[in-house]
């Protein structure tokens, strides 16, 4: 009965933390209508155009008990690993087997609840048992994290959630192992916090090391030397590092293949600028610590979040002052708070902790272990208690504060003024409603936590008000969904895609529709609609797509926003033809592309010699020429002729980039489809008019590059195009037609040899198969997958090296005939990081055993 009395009285404040957090953040979703509460649901941020479809796709896979690792739904094709370490393997979203595809963002929104109030129960029970005490107060620093000013910023960043959940537990295993020399609980939950989010879990190994350190220095002896102290201390220092290398060596049967497929990803590429030792921000910092210092509109650009509720800065400051608190603690809490502050203010070390290269935004996404170590020394100041505080702290502490927090936040004009950043910019306007609720709740805490005895009910209560009044203020400029027209419209787009989403037959598709726009209440484009809908499509929008790919796109002329998005902007029969699509979704039907020509053809040496250039058009037409010879051009250049230029510096009293407005007289010089591409990235295709008619993309590709379709003209018609640029004539410009007869031709020559791969699927591995007819002239088959290790292909049941062509597609040897080729895909890395994986389980289970770890 006692054992059962204790084991209750163990877990009684963690678990009822968790309910008042679930309480909380359920009655804010409640109140503003959220899902399951109400038809708004958080189709925002990266939630709505990444997460939801990720997991909607996942889910899919699941269902349909089929772990074909390589997914042709995202980009051009790409593994599935990297996106289920990085988005996908929270145990949380078990839950999802549970909701129907049309139910996700539901779903989403109660993971979302239950992490926040998980949160609220690990750190309690870090707290309870890193002090060893019941006090039913040490709930209200566990509610303080979970609902911390990283969480109201990121909350629909829910994989990142993970990792504050298990950050108390992990500190709470290194606290075990500072005691008691055993490593279990530090080693599994450091293993599931590495697994479930790798780069979060980056940053918290660079945390425990801190941690470890703090922890394992608290009772240094007076007088010993640091070597005195590391030969007494070395035995620990062993267990740590041997149990921090076997953990995260126990994830890479997921990490070593993700980490061979980003190292192709754009993000890689780290400039020497972002690690110079330069500030990041100013005094603004302070403003951080009070309510509503940033908001849902300033997600991508703004402050450390490191809001923890004024109780909790107040208790922080006291702590220094105290006078039971011994000077070698304070300067251990001194240092651990500098060491992370640097870690946010410097950029160099900001770039380090961010895995080495800068978040493109989310900033500061190491915040919350600076709010992690706040609340670690408020609790201990609370636990000792603040009656002996002298007057002259009480009441300096509330006011220096107060001051402090104004003056960061009245600078911020001033800094605008003279940085002139976007980070100062996006600070801006000043919320004053704010400013004052966080002043009047600093001065209400302080007077509740100095004037007479400390009253626990009365400041869990303003902290818990607090921490709700943040939140609202976080969600200020949510644009939400409507769950009920998002099921609408996603039941009616997989019932239309069903029989493309079904077939074996291996093809791409275009989509030019809204799909599930409807459910969105702002602007919608459609990089990850394939993803959400099931089908094999050209667009993407993560942070795995490569960077070839992007590259390779780019240079035939498709919109690449950033190298995180790929667009479906750009498209010409040519590209259509490379890339296999045979369907283009349009809102009166589905279109049958007219160049499509399988998922390969053979072809000759040429074209496996092909260059790219930074020129769409001249790249398209070598790829004409290497596929079908001939002595004209295909893309027929127009004939050049006048160009009135007028320069124009503002519009509407706002300054533009694109000054000189051209009226371009040209004359195609042959019939058919005209096409436009500026290599120099200077045109405004916005308000692009050829004979007064708008050709504007349906994208906003402004300053970038694109292939934009003009229309469809004759030969010798006198054309006026209309456009703005920042380059005074129009000699950069690309302009030609493409006649459909001599497309055709190549098209004719091409599908004689076309390779059409049929879908062979099984529970553990999938096949593509298919035949290819190849002459002596055409001994290699280009296949439209993007190049991988993983590729394992055979040609007449014999095994083919892979060669890249067109900077990111795959080309395998063939022989003059008729050729069987067998495509398959094996995780590269899988292997070895099975093998290390077994290697650190099995190492660490037999030192744990010996009691050695």
């Amino acid at each position: 009965m006692r054992r059962e009395r204790l084991r209750f009285n163990h877990w009684r404040l963690p678990v009822l933390a968790g309910v008042l957090a679930l309480a909380m953040v359920a009655g804010l979703f409640a109140v503003r209508g959220i899902t399951p509460f109400g038809d708004r649901n958080l189709l925002i941020g990266d939630l709505g155009t990444q997460y939801i479809p990720f997991f909607t796709d996942f889910t899919r896979l699941i269902h349909g008990h089929v772990w074909d690792l390589y997914n042709f739904h995202q980009a051009f094709g790409g593994s599935w690993v990297p996106v289920i370490a990085y988005y996908l393997l929270s145990p949380f979203n078990l839950l999802l087997a549970f909701f129907k595809a049309s139910q996700i963002p539901v779903a989403m929104a109660i993971i979302i609840m239950l992490k926040i109030a998980t949160m609220a129960g690990t750190m309690t029970f870090y707290l309870q048992e890193h002090w060893r005490t019941q006090r039913p107060f040490v709930m209200v620093f566990g509610v303080a994290f979970a609902f911390s000013g990283f969480v109201a910023l990121n909350f629909f960043n829910l994989m990142w959630l993970d990792a504050l959940i298990f950050l108390p537990l992990i500190t709470w295993g290194i606290d075990r192992l500072v005691v008691s020399g055993r490593t279990g609980a530090y080693f599994a939950w450091l293993f599931i916090s590495v697994l479930t989010d790798y780069y979060l879990g980056y940053m918290t190994c660079l945390f425990v090391v801190a941690y470890f350190i703090y922890e394992v220095t608290a009772d240094w002896p007076a007088g010993q030397t640091v070597r005195d102290w590391l030969r007494a201390q070395r035995h620990l220092f062993y267990r740590f590092i041997g149990a921090s290398l076997l953990s995260v060596g126990s994830t890479l049967v997921v990490l070593l293949p993700t980490v061979l497929s980003m190292l192709e990803t754009p993000k890689t590429q780290s400039q020497s600028g972002n690690f110079h030792l330069l500030p990041t921000f100013g005094l603004e910092f302070f403003s951080q610590l009070g309510v509503g210092s940033a908001n849902y509109l300033q997600r991508l650009n703004h402050g450390p979040a490191i809001f923890v509720s004024s109780l909790v800065v107040l208790l922080v400051v006291a702590y220094f002052g105290l006078p039971q608190v011994k000077g070698w603690a304070k300067a251990r809490a001194g240092l651990f708070l500098l060491f992370l502050f640097l870690g946010m203010w410097l950029r160099g070390l900001n770039t380090i902790w961010h895995l080495m290269t800068p978040p493109a935004g989310y900033p500061f996404r190491n915040s919350f272990f600076f709010s992690f170590v706040l609340i670690l020394i408020a609790s201990s100041a609370w636990r000792l208690g603040v009656s002996q505080l002298s007057l002259r702290w009480r009441w300096g502490i509330p006011l220096g504060l107060g001051v402090v927090m104004l003056l960061g936040s009245a600078l911020i004009p001033w800094m605008q003024t003279v940085t002139q950043s976007d980070y100062y910019a996006s600070l801006q306007p000043l919320n004053w409603p704010a400013i004052i609720t966080s002043l009047v709740i600093v001065v209400l805490t302080a007077g509740l936590l100095w004037v007479g005895r400390a009253r626990p009910v009365l400041l869990g209560v303003v902290v818990v008000i607090e921490l709700l009044v943040n939140f609202s203020f976080a969600l200020t400029g949510v644009d939400y969904g409507s769950q009920r027209r998002y099921a609408k419209a996603y039941d009616q787009s997989v019932k239309r895609l069903q029989p493309m989403t079904t077939a074996t037959t291996l093809y791409r598709i275009r989509n030019d529709t809204p799909t599930v726009a409807p459910g969105f209440q702002g602007h919608y484009n459609p990089y990850n609609d394939s993803m959400w809908l099931g089908y094999n499509g050209t667009t993407a929008y993560s942070s795995t797509i490569s960077a070839n790919t992007i590259s390779m796109a780019k240079s035939l002329g498709l919109y690449t926003r950033n190298e995180r998005r790929l667009s479906h902007q750009g498209f010409t029969p040519v590209t259509e033809m490379v890339f296999g699509i045979r369907e283009k979704l349009a809102k009166t039907g589905n279109v049958h592309v007219g160049s499509y020509s399988g998922m390969g053809f053979a072809v000759g040496a040429p074209f496996l010699n092909l260059k790219l250039s930074s020129n769409a058009i001249a790249n398209q037409e070598a790829i004409l020429q290497a596929l079908r010879p001939s002595k004209r051009a295909y893309f027929m250049p127009v004939s050049a002729g006048h160009d009135q230029v007028k320069a124009i510096w503002r519009i509407n009293n706002h300054p533009t980039n694109f000054v000189y407005n051209h009226r371009w007289h040209v004359t195609p010089q042959a019939t058919g489809r005209l096409y436009l591409f500026d290599p120099s990235s200077s045109s405004k295709y916005s308000t692009m008019r050829v004979n007064g008619h708008t050709v504007a993309p349906r994208m906003f590709t402004d300053g970038n590059t694109s292939l934009i379709n003009l229309g469809e003209y004759r030969r010798g018609e006198a054309l006026t195009i209309t456009y703005a640029s920042n380059r005074p004539t129009p000699k950069s410009l690309e302009v030609a037609t493409l006649p459909a007869s001599r497309m055709a031709a190549v098209h004719q020559s091409v599908a004689a040899h076309a390779l059409t791969l049929k879908r062979h699927r099984g529970h553990l591995r999938t096949a593509y198969q298919g035949t290819l007819t190849a002459t002596a002239t055409k001994r290699w088959a280009y296949l439209s997958l993007p190049q991988e290790q993983g590729w394992r292909i055979t040609v007449n049941d014999q095994p083919v090296k892979t060669r890249t062509v067109l900077g990111d597609m795959t080309a395998v040897p063939v022989t003059p005939g008729r050729n069987h080729v067998v495509v398959r895909y094996h995780v590269p890395g899988g292997v070895v990081g099975l093998a290390i994986t077994l290697v650190s389980v099995s190492t660490y289970l037999i030192f744990w055993y010996r009691k050695r770890l």
